[in-house]
């Protein structure tokens, strides 16, 4: 590692280091290397004429002395930062020479990364010395647009102080459309807007993106376009022609459109434009919406194009989405553009071929992830408050009524369902273990056997199954019993409570008891949980199955009121004497 106590200091010229074109000298400023050798010093009167010494050789001797007269000059002159000055001069000459004998785009990476280093590791003064030399009316600008100096840019934001932080933004301040158009300098600006900037400096960046309208209608207090439609209601239609202008052609640069301050300024615009402008930008941005997801506003954007977008303009978004499906299904954000498409898209053929084939072939992948889980429940029961947050579906509610969906929301949300719910049967027959003791899984199990359609028995008895053997309380070889487990007791009483919902043929009280066998299940009064599974057979809706479970208990009462300090029994007692 380095560090500026073993580096020493030096004046090299960086822009010939930093940027594209040739070798220029101008540009000083302080760099960190490890030291090279120092030059020895000659001593004063060192070289002596010599009268046999050709005339040559006699003009040579007086152009040493002369260089030996500046050399004791300089000396005089600058004291101790003259062997500093001397060994930059030395690596200077070594690396011009270096050029002509290696790469110079070699060269180039050797010293970017050495000024990186220095950048990273030295002291806030020293950070500051550095941001002087290159606080130039472009310097910062040329740095950002440059492969390499671009990450000393990077540097200086990354480590700098609030004021250091602060000073580079304000060289980004009326050329950001500028800088967004370049693929080296857009990933600063990103990483400016993202990662380091306040809230008035994301303002700033993201300013000039709203047209020169925005510009003059703006003022301290009314810095968002929100504030400033509101009190100039007349400007809105010339603010969203100049965002329309602005924002077209980023569009079409797969670059620009993946960055997050691009995604704010879009999601204000289809805030805010007439339905009119709001069409035209959705068919000229369509084929690249999949580029937008992976941001919290992006994903908004999406939906916005699917919500108010033709049935032509939902079909190129959904075919780019293609093969890339299980992503979106596992994206923080991206899962939100699926359930839009659930919502709104009536071609559920279109949907089923393009999004549900992919997701339901990585099956385990999607189900094995939190943000997957939400879109497989959301097939099963769309909008359910115990998986969705209040906001979310709120903002999914903003979709609804659009001009576009013509298709009963019941009709639509049933063609999905026949599609998937076969293949989660299935897997949750052959899962079944894995899903009911894991605590985040076992959740989906009662929504799978509350709402997919189709034969539900098999996947039942495979649950049941899990509990068919004598309750050993602590487990055995620590394997708890499902009765007894954290998750899997749960994942009983939640099916047992939930047959209510279902046809008695498919009751999983039933099938439980079947399964288990009464002989069986009085061994799990023997532990709390288990007495509270117990407690639910005792009031399921299945009045055979309570009758049954009943009648074993009742065989056992005396043991059950010999045991103190249990909760569960005390419970189970009580339902018992109903």
């Amino acid at each position: 590692m380095f560090s500026p106590e073993s580096l020493i200091l030096f004046l090299v010229p960086v822009r010939a280091f930093l940027l594209e074109g040739g070798l220029r000298k101008q540009t000083l400023f302080l760099l960190c290397v490890k030291s090279g050798p120092v030059a020895k010093k000659v001593k004063k009167g060192g070289f002596k004429a010599n009268k046999k010494l050709t005339e040559e050789e006699l003009k040579k001797n007086r152009q040493q002395r002369k260089k030996e007269l500046k050399r004791n000059r300089q000396e005089a002159e600058r004291k101790d930062m003259f062997e500093i000055i001397n060994q930059s001069k030395h690596m200077w000459g070594d690396l011009r020479r270096y050029k002509r004998t290696q790469s110079w785009r070699e060269s180039r990476g050797l010293s970017h990364w050495v000024l990186q280093c220095y950048v990273q590791f030295c002291n806030h003064e020293q950070r500051q010395e550095v941001f002087e030399e290159l606080k130039g009316e472009h310097e910062i600008l040329s740095l950002s647009k440059s492969q390499y100096g671009r990450h000393v840019v990077k540097k200086l934001l990354m480590y700098g102080n609030k004021e250091l932080v602060a000073a580079v933004m304000n060289k980004f301040k009326g050329h950001v459309r500028q800088m967004l158009r370049h693929a080296a300098a857009s990933s600063i600006i990103e990483y400016a807007y993202n990662d380091k900037a306040v809230l008035a400096q994301r303002l700033m960046l993201t300013d000039e993106l709203y047209g020169n309208t925005y510009t003059v209608c703006k003022s301290y207090e009314f810095n968002t376009l929100e504030k400033v439609v509101r009190v100039n209601p007349d400007k809105l239609n010339n603010i969203i022609d100049e965002m329309k202008q602005i924002l077209t052609p980023m569009a079409q640069k797969e670059q620009v459109i993946k960055h997050s301050l691009v995604h704010k300024v879009f999601l204000d615009f289809f805030q805010f434009a007439p339905e009119k402008p709001r069409t035209e930008m959705i068919e000229s941005i369509r084929q690249s919406v999949v580029y937008m997801a992976h941001t919290h506003d992006g994903a908004r954007v999406a939906m916005n194009c699917l919500w108010h977008g033709t049935a032509k303009d939902r079909k190129v978004i959904i075919k780019t989405m293609k093969t890339f499906m299980v992503k979106f299904a596992t994206g923080e954000f991206a899962h939100l553009v699926l359930l839009a498409i659930f919502d709104c898209v009536d071609d559920t053929k279109l949907v089923k071929q393009a999004a549900l084939s992919e997701i339901l072939a990585s099956l385990e992948e999607v189900m094995g992830n939190k943000y997957g889980k939400k879109v497989l429940v959301y097939l099963l029961s769309p909008r359910d408050p115990a998986h969705l947050l209040p906001e979310i579906i709120k903002m999914l509610e903003q979709g609804d009524g659009n001009a576009h969906s013509k298709k009963d929301a019941a009709t639509r949300r049933k063609e999905l369902l026949e599609v998937v719910s076969p293949s989660l049967l299935e897997y949750l027959r052959n899962n079944a273990a894995t899903m009911a003791m894991d605590k985040a899984t076992s959740v989906t199990i009662s929504d799978i056997l509350a709402s997919a359609c189709g034969d539900l028995r098999p996947a039942m008895t495979a649950v049941a199954q899990l509990a068919n053997q004598e309750l050993v309380p602590g487990g055995i070889k620590g394997q708890l019993h499902m009765a007894e487990h954290p998750a899997g007791h749960l994942v009983l009483k939640w099916l047992i409570e939930q047959d209510v919902t279902l046809a008695e043929a498919e009751r999983f009280g039933r099938i439980l008891v079947d399964t288990v066998g009464t002989d069986k299940m009085k061994s799990w009064a023997k532990v709390n949980r288990g007495a509270m599974v117990l407690c639910s057979l005792l009031n399921s809706c299945d009045k055979s199955v309570a009758a049954e479970v009943k009648a074993a208990l009742e065989s056992i009462r005396s043991e059950l009121s010999s045991i103190s300090n249990n909760k569960g029994v005390e419970i189970l007692l009580e339902n018992l004497n109903k």
